[in-house]
């Protein structure tokens, strides 16, 4: 039996000093007392049984709630392309308000008022509960916003916390688009425990890319929750690039509620050492006409571990409907490991889906013909892993964050 009296006295005292109005306070009691009676989610659980947080959320049963006193941001961390900032400092919003060209970013105010619990997701719920700082991202009808959004989440040195949670929500109106990518970075070896809950409503007609990385971890626990909703006509691309991550859950929900909605979203993950990620993601085809698209690709190096977790869900009258699942992972030591569970769940009967998944090592022959060619082993395999993995950044429908993701593969796109 997990012991979680000081995390009771913690959100105690957490919600006496949260400034709110009685509806936020009431939803957060709620989704607290729902926490208390599941706890952390635990490996028999079926959802959770991939997870890594299963084992490291016991390490946060005594949550530090310090406010970080860094109240700045390294310019050089700053990207160089032109783009509106977003800006989070140990879990703290540094945030000038934008409200120009149709597009508005303040900081969320509303929190979860507009939020319900999703059915008995333990971590969801304890976000629920704790979410302190946000932002809010609306783009104005029949508007294209000209440079991208930039969410930067800093981890300084300075940080003596272990606890950080978002929850944020972005709302693209009818007939328009947006670019938008989130980065961390951690510049502090000491143990996070970082949930982040995020809300995305696209209405007719409108577009939204959302590009995002997450790398060089190197002790934190990572929960990342995405449920994102599409109406009719409504383009989703959501593209995660995950590289030595220490533990890390990307959970994501689509619903398709228009007809002609689509979404694809497609992963990297890259593990060394013992990193340990999984991806959790169901796509709900609930009208008819509806496309969606999930494609992943996995290397794991040393003893890491990875796990996704992908579902096709098509209600009974969402006729016409196309779904596509591709899942492939590269094991390069004996002791990594992949596990992958593809679900289809179709009430329909004219409906194309279909998924497909497969792991293995290096091909051999190909080595040994690089080899013959006067490149030497390790570089070889380097260029058979990038060019594995570059796949699904060549995807990507953005040039400028195809570039950059090509980038930090260290793979020319015109290799590809």
């Amino acid at each position: 039996m997990q012991n979680l009296d000081t995390i009771k006295v913690n959100f105690d005292s957490f919600i006496k000093s949260f400034k709110s109005d009685s509806n936020d306070i009431e939803f957060r009691k709620e989704s607290f007392n729902h926490f208390i009676n599941n706890g952390f989610p635990k490996a028999k659980d079926e959802n959770w049984k991939y997870s890594p947080l299963t084992k490291d959320l016991n390490k946060f049963l005594h949550l530090k709630f310090n406010k970080s006193s860094v109240q700045e941001f390294p310019e050089d961390l700053m990207e160089g392309y032109d783009h509106y900032p977003i800006i989070f400092v140990d879990g703290r919003l540094l945030l000038d308000e934008i409200n120009e060209h149709g597009l508005k970013i303040t900081k969320n105010k509303t929190f979860l008022k507009s939020v319900k619990k999703e059915g008995t997701n333990p971590v969801l719920n304890f976000n629920n509960a704790f979410a302190d700082e946000g932002y809010l991202i609306e783009v104005q009808a029949n508007t294209a916003i000209s440079k991208p959004i930039t969410i930067y989440n800093y981890y300084s040195k300075d940080f003596s916390s272990n606890f950080v949670s978002a929850k944020n929500f972005i709302l693209i109106n009818e007939s328009s688009e947006i670019v938008i990518f989130e980065k961390n970075i951690y510049e502090s070896a000491l143990e996070y425990l970082i949930t982040s809950n995020t809300e995305i409503f696209l209405a007719n007609e409108s577009k939204l890319k959302k590009y995002n990385l997450n790398e060089d971890n190197k002790n934190s626990t990572i929960f990342n929750f995405v449920k994102a909703n599409l109406d009719r006509n409504a383009d989703l691309e959501y593209f995660t690039f995950s590289k030595n991550v220490n533990s890390c859950r990307d959970e994501t929900i689509i619903n398709l509620n228009g007809k002609k909605s689509f979404a694809s979203v497609s992963s990297i993950q890259s593990l060394k050492s013992s990193n340990n990620h999984e991806i959790k993601l169901n796509i709900n085809h609930n009208e008819e006409s509806t496309e969606s698209s999930q494609f992943v690709k996995t290397a794991l190096y040393d003893t890491a571990t990875a796990a996704f977790q992908g579902k096709i869900f098509v209600d009974s009258q969402a006729q016409k409907t196309d779904g596509y699942q591709l899942s492939r992972a590269l094991l390069l030591s004996d002791k990594a490991r992949f596990f992958c569970k593809p679900e289809l769940e179709i009430y329909a009967d004219d409906v194309k889906c279909s998924h497909g998944s497969s792991s293995g090592n290096i091909d051999e022959e190909s080595i040994f013909y690089l080899r013959s060619r006067g490149i030497n082993e390790l570089d070889a395999k380097e260029m058979m892993i990038k060019g594995f993995l570059a796949e699904v950044v060549e995807k990507i429908k953005n040039e400028q964050f195809k570039k950059f993701f090509f980038k930090k593969l260290g793979h020319n796109s015109s290799d590809v």
